[in-house]
Parts: structure tokens; sequence; C-alpha cells
């Protein structure tokens, strides 16, 4: 039961991973030159599965059916448009860390109400404290004596939701929990294969208490398949999905990115598909059962990658902050200590232009890096004479300079940088919010805006079993002596079991 996982090649991947294989995972589509194989679905759908029709269509073509803006519009200012666009759906989010409760955080952004069930006797693990203490987790650096409500991680995504503290194995509970599923509309779920069955809310038992009912499990691996038991987290499914073996230097270990991407990319892929079954739902009235593989959801972010490797045998070279398409491409220093820069030189014409700016018409006319190809192979040259000029600004001037020049750039920045960044701020990126035993903070938004329905982040993370009174009272329909019962016999609990006395 340790998290590891083996650092796959994409080539790896497709040809020699008996799990993927076991599980049907490859698929086959036909084109004017034979069948082909691709990857497979990002999430899988009892009631919608994934039809591929043919091939991605020519360059030009555009088959998309587009509804006029104007009917849009219309149909907002009649009001048929909610502000919200998924205002009236109710959530139960069974999810820990990251990936799970991503998903029910862009649900909530987006108007639906989102209650995290949690126990007393099993917080979610980003309320915890880590084996090895962060102060810089928490508020002033302190975790203070109720330091599950104070902790970053948790708070950062778990806005705007309701927390429900239950104990689900005590009959009661798991009563109470039945109840609010049948006035529900969507269960998600991101833990090891069968825990919502072993909890009693499979989905044969779920979908027989509500038979519109949406459910969504995220396991590592998949249910099925030979790794279907694996523990998994963020840093080994990104080993899983082939993304370590392309990052990293060409003589060296294969890397992780160090911000685990598969969790967010989870909580995405898990976000989309429960939209696919409610706009399925909403046309249908029927609900659905849908599994999120997290590692395949991931192999979609290398996806040309693994096309590469079907087609060739072979695997892309890592080649540190390099890629073909642009030389030079990497980050310098910058002024001060441990600064630095990023940029991307596309064009001969953009070259020209940074040794305009660097004051080095010489290198301009260098045979050595007049093109691309021969730019190239001489990086290792270039760094010294561009370091000279970058090391004598500041990183963001650097990216200014080059920026208003048509070039890529951008300064590496820390979070602390994120938070003070001007573009970032100018376009209200950061959402202040207050919580009773945190404080008050900016909060990241999320990635997309919409016109209509822009989605909004109103409230901050609950503490712990902050709601469940109302919810059990006004959503679920016991009265206050029996919630005063349940309170009594240890089922409910705004406090950690292990902190009671």
């Amino acid at each position: 039961r340790m998290v590891a996982a083996k650092a796959y090649t994409p080539n790896q991947l497709y040809r020699d991973c008996a799990h993927l294989n076991a599980r049907n995972y490859w698929e086959t589509v036909q084109t004017p030159a034979g069948p082909y194989p691709v990857l497979g679905p990002s999430f899988r759908m009892s009631a919608t599965p994934r039809c591929l029709r043919g091939p991605a269509p020519l360059t030009g073509a555009d088959n998309a059916q587009k509804i006029p803006a104007a009917k849009a519009l219309a149909q907002c200012a009649a009001g048929s448009v909610p502000a919200s666009a998924l205002s009236g759906l109710r959530v139960v989010e069974f999810t820990t860390a990251w990936a799970g409760p991503m998903a029910g955080r862009i649900l909530a952004f987006l108007g639906a109400e989102v209650i995290h069930v949690e126990s007393g006797t099993r917080l979610d693990s980003w309320r915890q404290l880590n084996a090895v203490f962060s102060p810089r987790r928490f508020p002033d650096r302190i975790a203070g004596a109720r330091h599950y409500n104070r902790g970053a991680h948790f708070n950062s995504q778990n806005v705007d939701k309701l927390s429900l503290c239950l104990d689900v194995k005590h009959p009661d509970g798991k009563d109470a929990l039945h109840r609010l599923i049948a006035k529900s509309d969507i269960v998600v779920c991101n833990f090891t294969p069968g825990t919502l069955a072993r909890m009693g809310m499979g989905y044969d038992v779920l979908r027989a208490l509500n038979p519109a009912i949406i459910v969504v499990e995220m396991p590592g691996f998949g249910n099925a398949g030979l790794l279907a038991k694996c523990v998994a987290n963020g840093a080994s499914m990104e080993a899983a999905a082939g993304m370590c073996s392309l990052m990293g230097y060409p003589d060296g270990p294969p890397a992780t990115t160090g911000q685990v991407y598969p969790d967010p990319m989870g909580g995405y892929n898990a976000a989309a598909a429960i939209l696919t079954a409610v706009a399925h739902r909403d046309a249908t009235g029927a609900g659905q059962y849908i599994e999120v593989p997290q590692v395949e959801a991931s192999m979609q972010f290398i996806g040309e990658e693994l096309l590469y490797a079907i087609a060739t045998g072979s695997d892309t070279t890592p080649h540190g902050n390099r890629v073909r398409w642009a030389a030079p491409h990497d980050a310098y220093q910058a002024a001060g200590e441990d600064q630095w820069v990023a940029l991307a030189v596309e064009t001969d014409a953009e070259w020209q232009t940074l040794c305009g700016l660097m004051g080095q018409p010489g290198l301009a006319r260098d045979a050595r890096y007049t093109t691309a190809e021969a730019r190239w192979r001489n990086q290792d040259e270039l760094r010294e004479p561009i370091t000279c000029w970058t090391r004598t600004l500041s990183k963001l001037e650097v990216a200014a300079r080059l920026q208003s020049a048509g070039i890529r750039a951008a300064p590496v920045l820390d979070a602390k940088g994120v938070t003070e960044d001007t573009y970032l701020n100018a376009r209200n990126f950061f959402t202040e919010l207050s919580q009773a035993e945190a404080g008050t903070h900016g909060h990241a938004s999320l990635p997309f805006r919409l016109s209509m329905t822009p989605g909004s982040q109103s409230r901050a993370a609950p503490c712990l079993g902050v709601d469940t009174r109302d919810i059990l009272t006004k959503i679920v329909g016991l009265s206050a002596r029996q919630v005063d019962a349940l309170d009594r016999a240890g089922v409910t609990s705004a406090v950690p079991a292990t902190m009671k006395t």
C-alpha cells in the first residue's frame, strides 16, 4: 500500500503496459490511410460512452454547430438562462486532497450547492498536518489550536462549499446520508476503488434511492485492471502517465513537475464529465455512473507525444527547458539572487530583434545563430551572451522589453510574485474571502470566464462541520432533537476524534 509507480515512456505505455491493455484502453479510428490507434477516453460514462465517429478534421474544416450569439443573449435577457450555470444542483462530495475537491470547487464556482462530507475519524487529508510540519501553509506561520480549519491547502480547494461532518459507519449517519443523496443530483468520490461501495454508497444503492443520481468516482488507475488497487497520488500518476519521462535532461533520470499536474487535471476532467452527464440528464431524465481514471485523464496532456510514439516506435528525448520549435528557449538569470526570466525565440526575425535589444549586433551576423536549426545546435554557447544582458535588468524589465518587441517572455514568479502580479490583479484574479479561523486572504479564481453565467467565489472554505446542523435539519429533514441525539452519540462532530477530551 505504498505510493509507487513505474515511470513509463509513451512508447512503453502503448506497447508494454499490461494494465492499459487489460482495460482495453487503446481505440482505433478509421482514417483515409486505414485504421489507426488513438488514445482512449479521459473518462468513462455508463449511459453516454464515447463513440469515435472518424479522424480529426482536415485543416480548415469546421463542422461545429454554433448557437447564434443573438439567440443566446435573447435567452439570457428573457430569464431562461440562470445567472449561475448550475444553480439548483446539489453535489455531495466524498473527497480528499486536490483532485476530487477541485471538481467540486469548479461546480460550486458555477453555482451548484456543494456539500463536502467528512467524519471526525476521517478528515480530508489536506486538513491535517504533514508528517513534516510546514508553517508556511498557515496564516502568520502558526497552525493554531484548530489547525484543521486554517490550512491553506484545504482552504484553497473548498471555496463556496458546505461542511457536513458525519460518521458514515454509524447506522444513523448512513441513513442521514442516504436521505441527503435522495435529494441531491451528483455524488463525487476520489477515494480508492470500491470505497463508496464499502461505505454502503455504491452506485446500485444510490440509484435505488435516486434514479436520476449522477455518481462519479476518480480512482488513480481505474476500477479494473492490474493496477486498480494501487494507491496513487499526483506525483506517482505523473510517472504512470508517461509525463515524467519527458521531463529532465538528456542524460538524467525522469523528473516530476513538482506541481503534480494530474490532480487538477483530474478535477477538470471530472467536472467536464459531470457537465456532460447533466446535459444528458436534462434531455432524458436519466442519471449515470462515471469513472474518471486519473492516470488515463493525464495521458491526454501528452497526447501528441503518445501519438508520436505510436507512429514511430520511438520516444521524445527530454531536453531540459528546450523545445524543437524555438531556440533559444530557456530560463536565464536576471538581476538579484535566484531571479530568472524565461524567453522563447521562434523566428529568425525575432532573433535579430533580440540581438538588437541586447546591443550585440555581432551575434545577429554570426553564422552559428542565423537560422533556427543553427541556434538549436548551438544553444549552449548562447547562454553566456544572453545572461550578460539579462543579469543587468530585473526579470520584470527583461520580460517587458521582450514582450514589447514581440518576443515571448515572462518572469519566473514564486507564489508571492504571482499574488503581486500586475496582470493578474488587473484582471481581478484574486478574491478576498474571510473565514472565522483563517482570517481574510486573497483566493485564486479559476482560469475560465463565461459571459452569461460568469461564476463567482463568495464564501471561504468551511470550518469542519460548521453546516452540519443546517444540512441535517433544512435539507435532510431531521428534527432538532434527532440532531442533538446524533451529537450525543458522536455521529456528528466539529472536532477531529483525536482532539476530543
